[in-house]
């Protein structure tokens, strides 16, 4: 029987190892593979995803907590795909916010804040991206209900810079942020967020000079669009802002749509007019998808919402793009009636 030489693991390539790392949260990464020889830990020096939950740094004893004292995140120079679950506050010297910087490659970044946790770590970790240089980075996704509080940055002062941002989700952001990110992301093709403290001023006047002008020349690659405005106690400005964005966004494909706000019967809003959606959105003839919730309140039972939910089911516009309308009430007895009214397709 002729002599064979033995195939063995370790004699694998190393762009093969590298493949084989992106299929593993870092726990289990380390957990594995980390002290096998120093081979296999240069290796893991070189891994290109990293995905972690911050409940692994709590535990001083754990694994992975150990593999952070002996190899400093920082020293981790090729991470391309970062995945942070932030499901519970870990101590400040492991804040892994504060070492974005070390990722001069990193193409898309996930941060899914979840945490009870409103102090100053939640706080310091949204503040940190926004102030961060990242060339390459074309997916920024932050949802979780940490990004529903205001951000804590003063002064309107944002340092990112993102020029080959594609793709943006974030749970809410100050308006003055999302005309930064739109004047300076050109290459846009998804944006979805919350906005809160719109132009103070009641004027459309106001709100346009509050848009970037290279905005408002158009942003013909935009296909998916999701906006909303959570103004529970004052009326609504997002309907002067649609009038004016929508129509610079022609090649929308997908179009999301999520508001709150305080309905004032001597004040019909445009935004529970059936009519008005079809005025903004007729032009556009790549939209397919279609998903708006619209949640109001009213403290006199007397303006009822029934007839403003009927209008939509009767509509015609809304009816050519199948989409199937639900809504949920709720009444706090002498105080005050809650409307929810889904529309999608």
């Amino acid at each position: 029987m002729p002599n064979r030489n033995l195939s063995c693991i370790e004699d694998r390539a190393n762009e093969l190892w590298l493949e084989m790392f992106d299929y593993l949260d870092w726990i289990n990464l380390y957990s594995a593979f980390h002290g096998i020889n120093k081979r296999i830990n240069q290796l893991l020096m070189n891994i290109r995803t990293l995905s972690i939950y911050s409940s692994y740094l709590i535990n001083y004893l754990n694994t992975l907590y150990l593999c952070f004292t002996e190899f400093p995140i920082e020293k981790f120079k090729y991470i391309q795909h970062f995945q942070l679950i932030y499901d519970y506050p870990y101590n400040e010297p492991l804040d892994i916010a504060k070492y974005f910087r070390s990722f001069p490659s990193v193409i898309s970044l996930i941060i899914d804040a979840n945490s009870d946790d409103y102090g100053r770590y939640t706080n310091q970790l949204i503040t940190i991206i926004f102030h961060k240089h990242c060339p390459f980075l074309q997916y920024l996704h932050l949802p979780g209900h940490t990004f529903d509080k205001p951000l804590p940055i003063y002064e309107h002062i944002c340092t990112f810079y993102f020029p080959s941002l594609v793709h943006i989700h974030v749970n809410k952001l100050p308006f003055y942020m999302g005309m930064q990110l739109l004047d300076q992301c050109i290459h846009l093709r998804s944006f979805f967020a919350i906005f809160y403290d719109y132009p103070s001023d009641d004027n459309v006047t106001a709100l346009s000079n509050g848009i970037p002008e290279r905005i408002l020349s158009g942003l013909p690659k935009l296909t998916k669009l999701g906006l909303g405005e959570d103004n529970f106690q004052e009326k609504e400005s997002s309907s002067r802002f649609l009038e004016l964005f929508l129509p610079i966004c022609p090649n929308l494909r997908t179009f999301n749509f999520n508001i709150r706000f305080h309905d004032c019967s001597i004040n019909p809003d445009k935004i529970l007019d059936p009519n008005w959606w079809e005025y903004i959105l007729a032009s556009h003839y790549y939209l397919k998808r279609i998903f708006l919730r619209l949640n109001w309140w009213v403290r006199d039972h007397r303006n009822n919402g029934r007839p403003k939910i009927q209008r939509f089911q009767g509509s015609s516009f809304f009816t050519q793009f199948n989409v199937k309308i639900d809504y949920s009430t709720r009444s706090e007895f002498m105080r005050s009636m809650e409307y929810d009214l889904y529309i999608k397709n």
